[in-house]
């Protein structure tokens, strides 16, 4: 896993680039567009997916958000260390299994943005945001529970 020192444009930013271009005409914007979204002009972008530029570590995480890409995407395969599925822990292992037996591969992107759901689900701002639902229903518990400690003393 080498990262290139000479100065760009060197293997690395070339590569790096190349991920930048793809990712911006996958998302179907022009230079200038995506300069716009990263707070930089149009010859700034030109100079990254040229490769003509090292790319800052704040400006990566803006061309993740713009492109609807993870982090990793805009680091060329050659720099990125392999992690094996003996390395995960056993439920990312099961989760990856199950995962590569969804059919028909659309729904996997059903599978990721249900996963992205659970990821942000917020249990604490469920009970708040149903605190009288809530509420309502502990009192009707104990109306019922005293209903059948009645009835008992009655049977």
């Amino acid at each position: 896993m080498l990262i290139e020192t000479e100065k760009p444009p060197n293997k690395y930013t070339r590569a790096m680039g190349g991920l930048i271009r793809k990712a911006r005409e996958d998302a179907g914007l022009t230079q200038a567009q995506l300069a716009e979204k990263i707070h930089r002009n149009r010859l700034a972008v030109s100079k990254m997916e040229n490769g003509k530029v090292d790319i800052s570590a704040w400006t990566i995480p803006l061309l993740a958000s713009s492109l609807d890409k993870p982090i990793s995407y805009f680091f060329p395969a050659y720099v990125q260390k392999e992690i094996t599925s003996e390395q995960l822990p056993q439920q990312e292992q099961e989760l990856l299994i199950h995962f590569r037996n969804i059919w028909p591969k659309h729904l996997r992107e059903v599978a990721i943005n249900l996963i992205k759901v659970i990821e942000n689900f917020d249990s604490m701002k469920m009970i708040e945001d149903r605190r009288d639902t809530i509420n309502a229903f502990l009192e009707r518990e104990e109306e019922l529970d005293s209903f059948d400690e009645q009835r008992g003393k009655k049977e």
